[in-house]
Parts: C-alpha cells; sequence; structure tokens
C-alpha cells in the first residue's frame, strides 16, 4: 500500500514537475521577447520613427449597423485581427475578433456589430513617432491606435504589430 501511495503521489508530482518546467520555457521566452522589445523602447531612435514605418496599413472599416455575420466574413476574407468600426464618418470603435465572437454567442448573427464589444481607439497621425504613440498604447493597454489621415482611417498599430516590427529590425 505505501508503494501505491508514493506511486500515486509521484504521478502526481511528475505532472506538477513537467507543468512547472513548460511554465519556466513560456516565461523564459516571454521574457527573452519582451526584454528585446523593452530595450528597443528605451532607445532614443524609436522617437525619431514614425508610426507609419510600424503600421498595419490595409484597414477595412465597417458601419457600426453591420451585421455580425458580414463582419465575420469580412474576419475570415481579410485575415485581420481589428477592424474600425464607423458610425455617421466618424470612428467609435474597433471590434476584435474576440469581441466579435462574444457578440456572436450572446446576440446572433443578425445582429448588428454596435453590439460588440469594442476597444478603445487612440487616434494617432501617420507623422507622430512611435515613441510618442508606444507612450499613449501604454497608458491604456486596452486600447487600439488608428493611423488617420485626412479624416480618413490608413493605418492600425497594435502591441504585436510593433512587436513584429522591432522584430524585422532585429533580423
Amino acid at each position: 500500500m505505501v508503494i501505491a501511495n508514493v506511486a500515486g503521489e509521484g504521478g502526481q508530482v511528475g505532472w506538477q514537475r513537467r507543468w512547472r518546467r513548460t511554465a519556466r520555457r513560456v516565461v523564459g521566452a516571454l521574457k527573452r521577447r519582451f526584454g528585446a522589445l523593452a530595450s528597443w523602447l528605451r532607445d532614443p531612435a524609436l522617437a525619431e520613427v514614425p508610426v507609419s514605418a510600424a503600421m498595419l496599413s490595409r484597414v477595412d472599416t465597417v458601419s457600426a449597423h453591420a451585421p455580425l455575420a458580414d463582419v465575420a466574413r469580412l474576419f475570415v476574407a481579410g485575415r485581420v485581427a481589428e477592424l474600425p468600426v464607423v458610425d455617421r464618418g466618424r470612428v467609435v470603435g474597433v471590434v476584435t475578433r474576440d469581441g466579435l465572437a462574444a457578440a456572436l454567442a450572446r446576440s446572433g448573427p443578425e445582429a448588428s456589430v454596435g453590439v460588440a464589444p469594442r476597444q478603445t481607439v487612440i487616434t494617432v497621425a501617420p507623422s507622430d513617432s512611435l515613441g510618442d504613440v508606444l507612450a499613449r498604447l501604454r497608458a491604456r493597454p486596452d486600447a487600439i491606435a488608428l493611423v488617420v489621415d485626412h479624416g480618413a482611417p490608413v493605418g492600425v498599430l497594435t502591441e504585436e504589430r510593433l512587436a513584429a516590427y522591432l522584430d524585422s529590425l532585429a533580423a
């Protein structure tokens, strides 16, 4: 009986060890990735880089009255992660894939995108510096920077997009 208890506990301890080892690897990878990002963010040269260099430049928009099913098709067809929501010519928010999924589950495909949760939008110009925009994004971690030129959305900048841009510079 003692042997069965030890073996049973050993199985559980073995699982916990594997989980801890995997968690340490994931945390280490995140530290390396965000460590590189942090060093770039402290680099004063980043203040000289315009947002237009790092932004995702293909921007589709959706009306606040568009059915969720149509918005879902745009996400699938365009391989985008977020879509600016426009009401009467003005950007009122950004809907993400997660927000769309929540709205579909709650309200169904015929409901308008207006019922979907929206990300906070920070409006920036293409010529604004990455350093300034990053400071604004850090102050509002749930926000997405929407790049607007002459009143029209021309780009999107998220932390993920910025990380991809910085990775491309490091390569």
